[in-house]
C-alpha cells in the first residue's frame, strides 16, 4: 500500500513539471545575475537584451533567452553560451582607443563571470560514463565548441 502511494505521489510531482517550461524551471540548473550595465551601454546591449527598464536584471542560465519584461521586477533571461558569444562580438568591434578601455575591461569582466558556468556545464558532459551510447571522444563532437576562457 505504501509503495503505491509512493508511487502515485512521484507521478504526481513528475507530471507537475512536465507543464510548459515546468521541468526546467524544476530542474533549473546554474544561473548567475547580472546587471544590464555588465553587457555595456544600452545602445550597445538593446540588441541582444531588450530596452532597459527602471531595474532591469538579467539572469545568465543554460535555457533558451527570453528578453521580453516578465512583469514589474524587469527580469530578462539569456543563455550563457550566446552572451558569451555577444561579449566577445563587442570586444571585438571596440576600436583599440582609450576612451574605451573602461569598456573594454567591464566587458571583459562579465565574460569572465560567465565563463565558469560555461566550462563547468561542458565538463558535465563530457564527465558522463562511457556505458552511455554516446560515449567516449564523440561527445566533444556534439557540443558547441567552448568559447577561450579570456577576451
Amino acid at each position: 500500500m505504501k509503495f503505491h502511494l509512493l508511487r502515485i505521489l512521484l507521478v504526481s510531482l513528475l507530471l507537475a513539471g512536465c507543464t510548459a517550461g515546468g521541468l526546467s524551471q524544476a530542474f533549473p540548473g546554474q544561473s548567475l545575475t547580472l546587471s544590464y550595465d555588465d553587457f555595456g551601454p544600452e545602445t550597445m546591449a538593446a540588441p541582444f537584451l531588450g530596452p532597459r527598464g527602471a531595474h532591469t536584471a538579467i539572469i545568465a542560465h543554460y535555457g533558451f533567452n527570453n528578453i521580453t519584461p516578465s512583469g514589474p521586477e524587469d527580469v530578462r533571461y539569456v543563455n550563457v553560451l550566446q552572451s558569451l558569444n555577444y561579449l566577445r562580438q563587442q570586444v571585438r568591434s571596440l576600436p583599440a582607443t582609450a576612451a574605451n578601455e573602461p569598456l573594454r575591461q567591464r566587458l571583459r569582466s562579465t565574460y569572465a563571470r560567465l565563463y565558469p558556468l560555461q566550462l563547468r556545464r561542458y565538463n558535465n558532459a563530457l564527465n558522463g560514463s562511457f556505458l552511455q551510447p554516446f560515449g567516449g571522444m564523440d561527445r566533444r563532437l556534439m557540443l558547441p565548441a567552448l568559447p577561450p576562457p579570456e577576451i
